[in-house]
């Protein structure tokens, strides 16, 4: 039977027929394609040169510690940026006793970035024949071969024996210090924890104070600052261990 001579729905149901087999033929067509490009741009991103580490960024820290950030890092440079292990190399990175923080991130396309927070002293230790700055933890880092500029000098129970220093003892010390108005930090000298219960400041004028425990810090500097500001003359010392019932010495 020719084209012709078939009937008008025979020929509706023919021309239907085509246009499913094209639709059928259009979309595995275009499912090849997307796989084809899905694909593509799989082994370009995790497999392929183009987007590997070819330069390491390192941000946060003075240029004199860049290459030990970077020896400690190990970044595979060459490696695809997708399949790096950012969280392994912030913990190699965290080793650095500078760094407070560590967050490692890739830059697209061909850049590893350690960013690091570096550690902020509030006070110096001498320990070892060595000075070192402490930050607020009471993480010890930057040995130094002079006293810090600008910081209070910390002594704890156990200094003098260097690694048998009390930790918590240490830290009441650094708590005080850290929780200290800047207008009364700015007046310390030295910060001496001979035990959690007996903090005591020097004071840059001479006098000492007496401060006890690392509780009701504010209090007891704001009665410190009180005491001080209606002395004419320094004291030879201070005692705020009780803020309701401070002494001053002659």
């Amino acid at each position: 039977m020719s084209v012709a001579s078939r009937s008008p729905s025979a020929q509706l149901f023919a021309a239907r027929a085509r246009r499913q087999r094209l639709r059928r033929l259009f979309g595995v067509l275009l499912a090849l394609l997307v796989l084809a490009v899905v694909s593509g741009l799989v082994w370009l991103v995790g497999w392929s040169s183009v987007l590997s580490v070819k330069s390491v960024s390192v941000e946060g820290v003075p240029s004199s510690l860049t290459d030990e950030v970077l020896s400690l890092a190990e970044a595979p440079v060459g490696t695809p940026l997708a399949r790096v292990d950012t969280d392994a190399i912030a913990d190699r990175v965290a080793d650095l006793p500078e760094a407070a923080s560590v967050d490692v991130r890739r830059s697209w396309p061909t850049t590893l970035t350690i960013d690091v927070t570096p550690r902020e002293p509030v006070a110096a230790v001498s320990a070892d024949g060595s000075w070192w700055s402490v930050d607020d933890t009471g993480a010890l880092f930057g040995a130094s071969d002079s006293r810090p500029d600008g910081l209070p000098v910390l002594t704890a129970a156990g200094d003098d024996s260097s690694s048998d220093v009390d930790d918590a003892v240490r830290a009441a010390g650094v708590t005080v210090l850290t929780g200290l108005p800047a207008s009364l930090y700015e007046l310390v000298d030295t910060v001496e924890a001979r035990s959690e219960a007996d903090v005591r400041l020097g004071l840059a004028d001479g006098a000492e104070v007496r401060w006890g425990t690392a509780d009701d810090i504010d209090r007891k500097a704001e009665v410190l600052l009180a005491l001080i500001a209606a002395q004419e003359e320094p004291p030879s010392s201070y005692d705020v261990s009780a803020p309701e019932h401070p002494a001053v010495n002659p």
